[in-house]
């Protein structure tokens, strides 16, 4: 899967040949995270009660990135879910034929209040390794954010590092003695 060729990026790891860098290191970090996490791409009792519904799955992923993720979880669900990805830059999104036809990249913010067709229609709401776009205290206004996406009774997944865990130490440049 490669990048699309997009308008101007707000982006700041997009500049000329760092763009294609970016998106290979967040396609690896994918894979980093999917081995961390045990190949669980949803928490077992998540992805139980998912396959428990009579209901097709809705899930949304804010941050996307190249859309890996959504990509993963699309093999693990029935094709009539419902996935979407939500990302402030879309340049490192897939071109649309490479994506299942249940899968929707769009451009947003996660910051910002989302596009009222979103809001209150998912069953679960992705997000990860995002604590380096955070400023202090926005953690609290982003959660609430991510809450109006969920239907009741929807579950937000959030994953983060620890500050001791060997990603923050690669991403801090912590070496241990």
């Amino acid at each position: 899967m490669s990048p699309v060729e997009h308008a101007a990026s707000i982006y700041m790891l997009n500049a000329g040949a760092a763009a294609q860098t970016e998106h290979d290191r967040l396609n690896m970090q994918h894979s980093v995270c999917n081995d961390a996490m045990e190949n669980d791409l949803l928490p077992p009792h998540i992805a139980s009660s998912l396959s428990a519904s009579s209901t097709p799955p809705k899930i949304l992923e804010i941050a996307t990135g190249t859309g890996v993720w959504l990509i993963e979880v699309a093999k693990t669900l029935s094709p009539d879910a419902e996935l979407v990805g939500l990302d402030f830059d879309t340049s490192k999104f897939p071109i649309p034929a490479a994506l299942a036809s249940n899968i929707t990249l769009r451009q947003a913010n996660m910051f910002e209040p989302f596009p009222s067709d979103l809001l209150g229609r998912f069953d679960v709401v992705n997000v990860r390794l995002i604590v380096f776009a955070l400023k202090e205290g926005q953690g609290i206004d982003l959660a609430k954010n991510l809450m109006t996406l969920l239907k009741p009774g929807g579950h937000i997944v959030w994953t983060e590092t620890s500050p001791v865990s060997t990603l923050m130490k690669w991403h801090l440049g912590i070496r241990t003695l």
